[in-house]
C-alpha cells in the first residue's frame, strides 16, 4: 500500500480561496450598508423627526392661541369683516396644529414599531456580520496555511510539478505526479470540477 499523498488540483483550491475573499468583501460591504441604513433611520425617527414635530406642536399651539386672542378682540370691536378674517385664521391654525399632532403621533408609533420589529432584525444582521468578519476570515486564513503547506510539500518533492506548469495568475498548476499504489508514478491532469462543486453556493 502506497504511503505517498494523492493530491487533487492545488490551483483549484487557490481559486476557491480567491473567490471566497471576493465573496467576503462584497457581502461585508452589503451588510455594513444595511446596518448603516438601519441606524440612520433610527436617528432620523428618534432624533430629527421627533424633535421637529414636538417643536412644531409647540409653535402651532402658540399660533392658535394668538389667532384665538385676535378673533376675540375682533368680536369685541364688532367689525364683521375683521371678525370673519380672524375666524378663518383660527381655523387654519387649528388645522396646522392638528397636522403637527398627527405627525408626532405617527413618529411615536414608528419608534415603537422600530423597537419591536426592526431592532430584532438588526441584531440578526449584526450576527451575520460577526460570522463574516470572524468565521469566514478564519476560513481564509486556514486556506492560506493549507496552500502554503501544499506548496512547500510539492517543492520538496522532486518532479512533483511538471516543468513550467504555472497558471497565468501565478498559482500552482493542476498537473501533478501521483502514485498509483503499485510502485509506479504517473502524471495526470487533475480535475477541478470536484472542488468547484461548492462555487455555486458561494456565488
Amino acid at each position: 500500500m502506497s504511503d505517498k499523498a494523492h493530491l487533487s488540483s492545488v490551483d483549484a483550491l487557490d481559486r476557491f480561496r480567491n473567490r471566497l475573499i471576493h465573496y467576503l468583501e462584497k457581502t461585508t460591504a452589503v451588510v455594513d450598508e444595511v446596518s448603516s441604513e438601519v441606524r440612520g433611520t433610527h436617528v432620523w425617527l428618534q432624533d430629527r423627526q421627533k424633535r421637529y414635530w414636538e417643536h412644531q406642536v409647540q409653535q402651532r399651539t402658540r399660533a392658535l392661541e394668538e389667532a384665538q386672542h385676535e378673533a376675540f378682540g375682533a368680536r369685541l370691536s364688532q367689525f364683521r369683516e375683521s371678525t370673519n378674517a380672524q375666524q378663518m385664521a383660527v381655523h387654519r391654525a387649528k388645522r396646522a396644529l392638528r397636522q403637527a399632532e398627527e405627525k408626532l403621533q405617527l413618529v411615536n408609533i414608528w419608534n415603537r414599531r422600530y423597537q419591536s420589529e426592526v431592532e430584532p432584525l438588526s441584531r440578526e444582521v449584526e450576527k451575520l456580520r460577526t460570522i463574516l468578519v470572524q468565521d469566514l476570515r478564519k476560513g481564509v486564513a486556514h486556506l492560506d496555511r493549507i496552500l502554503q503547506s501544499l506548496d512547500g510539500y510539492l517543492d520538496r518533492r522532486r518532479g512533483k510539478l511538471i516543468p513550467g506548469a504555472r497558471s497565468e495568475d501565478g498559482g500552482l498548476a493542476g498537473l501533478v505526479e501521483i502514485d498509483d499504489g503499485e510502485g509506479s508514478a504517473r502524471s495526470t491532469e487533475t480535475p477541478q470540477d470536484d472542488l468547484w462543486g461548492c462555487r455555486d453556493e458561494i456565488n
